[in-house]
Parts: C-alpha cells; structure tokens; sequence
C-alpha cells in the first residue's frame, strides 16, 4: 500500500529499486529515493516523469555488484559472486584447450596442398582467451571481456551464415562458453577482486597441456575433458572449496545439449563413447559439495 501522497515518480524509482536485493533496499532504499527526489519538485514532473536512463542503467549495474558480491553482504551473495566468477575462469580455461589443436591445424593445412587453410582471423581468435587471461590478472576486466568475447566471433559468424539447424544446433555446442562469457562479464565487475597471478597461470598452463592431451587422443578429446573436470571436482571435494565445487556443477551440465546432438546425429558406433563421456560429466555434476565453515576459494 502507497502512503498518501506519493507521487507518480517516487512508486516509479521504488519500482526501479526492486532490481535490488532485499538486504540492499532495507539500508539504503530512503536514503536513496530521497537523493532521486532532491531536486524535483514540479508537479508535473511529479506526476508524469520517469526515471532516466543513466539512472536506469545505474541501478542494473548496482543490482550486479550487490547480488554478485566480493564482500560487504551476505554470505549467499558473497558465495553466489565467487561461483559466478569462478564460471567465469573456468570458460577462459575452456577456451585455451582449444589453443593447441588450432595451431596444429592450422599448421597441418598450410603443410598439405589437399587441405583449404581455414582464414587466419579464425586461428588468431583461439589465442584471444589467452589474452583475455592475462588482461584480467593486469586488472583490465573490460578489455578482458571484449577480448574474451571475440573468441566467440567465428561461431556467430558460422550461425549467421548457415541455413537450417545446423547453425541453432551449434547453440548447444557453444553452450558451456557462452553460459561463462556470460559470467565472467558479469561476474568480474568492477567491485570484484583480481584473480591472484601464480594460480591463474598454473591453472592456464594446465588447460593448455589438457587441449595437448586431447590431441594426442584424437576422437577421445571430449572423454579427455570431462574426465580431467571430473579430477578438478573431486580436488573441490577434498579441499572444501564450495564456489568451485558448485561451478564445476554447473558447467559440466552445460555440455548436456552437445552430448545429446552428438548421440542423435552421430555415427551408431559411436554412441557407446558419447555415453561414457555423458556418465563422466553427470557425476561431475551430481557430486556433493562440501560445505565450508569459512568464505573462499582461492580463486577467483
């Protein structure tokens, strides 16, 4: 219920207010009206007003760094910041698994006259996670992310450029890196800590040496992933590491729709392998999270 005599524009920034959490509001929700409020006082303005737009985007912008929190908040928001973070993390590590297979291929179609070598902006844009890896350790998040985001460039370019399913089927490909693009813009705000450097590069040193071992297993690369995740989980059980544990949850169902196209339209002697990759990624995903009495993966 209104109190008597609330303008137009008043309900209409409370309105706006609601993006925020509940705890946020309960704080600062006068406080913050009133400073909205402060300098008008037409009536008209009163009555027909709306907020604007840079209030507008403000307050979405405010709704993120609260709901995703670094600190200062409840521990379910300061917990659901680092799983988002770490999702974020986890899709630049995805993408520099792809970083040797793309130099190889590229190098096999320059070498062998029967091969049409792929542009070279495409095989340029697999070194882009890379650079988005070491823009974030430096603190530049929103270059990291426009870096980040050109990775996914030659996809977009393939679904815009292909009749048919074929290009909507590859939305469930590319699903586990855009659902951590996704996160990792909004995640890494720019209240948001920077990822520490010596763990980062251990852990990018290693997702690299991953997309090597996939190579060397040529037609097993997705068991290969999906089992190395496996191991990362059980590392996030014995360590108690709860953002972490809880992201690799959420990522490994991100490759459900993949491995569902895979055993639709793929060979039937391969279904067999599909469902053992699928089986890896399931118990990665239903695996339990310990529960920590403190706060804190030491990532992000």
């Amino acid at each position: 219920m209104d109190k008597p005599g609330v303008s137009n524009l008043e309900r209409r920034y409370r309105l706006l207010l609601r993006v925020l959490p509940l705890w946020y509001r309960q704080d600062r929700e006068e406080e913050m009206v009133g400073l909205f409020l402060a300098d008008r006082t037409d009536e008209l303005d009163l009555e027909h007003s709306w907020p604007g737009w840079g209030e507008t985007g403000a307050m979405l912008g405010l709704a993120v760094r609260t709901r995703l929190a670094a600190a200062g908040a409840p521990v379910s928001a300061v917990r659901l910041g680092e799983v988002v973070r770490w999702l974020g993390v986890l899709g630049l590590l995805l993408g520099l698994t792809f970083l040797v297979p793309a130099v190889y291929g590229r190098i096999v179609q320059l070498s062998s006259p029967e091969f049409v070598p792929t542009p070279l902006w495409v095989t340029v844009s697999h070194f882009a996670p890379l650079v988005a890896v070491g823009l974030l350790l430096r603190g530049h998040r929103t270059w990291a992310k426009v870096v980040a985001g050109a990775a996914l460039v030659p996809w977009l370019v393939k679904v815009l450029t292909h009749d048919g399913p074929a290009g909507a089927m590859s939305v469930l490909w590319q699903l586990p890196l855009l659902v951590t693009f996704g996160c990792l813009c909004l995640g890494f705000h720019r209240e948001a800590p920077t990822p520490p450097v010596r763990p980062v590069l251990w852990w990018s040193g290693a997702a690299v040496l991953v997309g090597a071992v996939e190579l060397l297993t040529w037609g097993s690369g997705d068991a290969a992933l999906a089992a190395v995740v496996l191991g990362v989980r059980i590392y996030a059980y014995v360590r108690g590491e709860v953002a972490l544990g809880r992201a690799l949850s959420i990522f490994a169902l991100s490759f459900a729709g993949g491995l569902v196209v895979s055993y639709v339209d793929g060979p039937p002697e391969s279904r067999g392998f599909v469902v053992v990759t699928a089986a890896l990624w399931l118990v990665s995903a239903a695996a339990p999270v310990r529960r920590a009495s403190a706060l804190g993966s030491r990532l992000p």
